[in-house]
């Protein structure tokens, strides 16, 4: 039997005709007791492709935004998420991801905890 191989393939072990690409992983909480939208990641180049999860530890809703790197809406504001609910998505070329807290105020936060894995290419 043959053996197909991938010489582009990082899995593989080939990384030497591969764009050399950075991983790093944040995993945040948060509070939020704005009215408007608050960005609580951004990314650093037009590049990152991420893979996120977006946990509501609170006790009140909130709705999330994601955009691309050129600010189209990728995940509209409209997608709530309620107290202990998650949201998962892998995003290429991410912008940033808001939330706005629906009713927040100082003493009723919007909290939540964001884990993140962003790959991006080393310019």
């Amino acid at each position: 039997m043959g053996c197909n191989s991938d010489t582009n393939s990082a899995v593989l072990g080939n990384c030497f005709n591969q764009t050399e690409y950075v991983k790093d992983q944040l995993c945040t909480q948060f509070s939020i007791t704005d009215v408007g939208a608050v960005v609580i990641y951004e990314a650093i180049n037009e590049s990152v492709i991420a893979s996120f999860v977006l946990k509501n530890t609170g006790t009140i809703d909130f709705a999330v935004t994601v955009t691309n790197s050129a600010g189209g809406i990728i995940i509209p504001v409209t997608t709530i998420i309620p107290p202990g609910q998650s949201l998962l998505r892998t995003v290429d070329n991410l912008g940033s991801i808001s939330i706005t807290a629906a009713g927040a105020a100082p003493e009723t936060p919007a909290k939540g905890q964001l884990d993140i894995v962003v790959r991006y290419a080393l310019d």
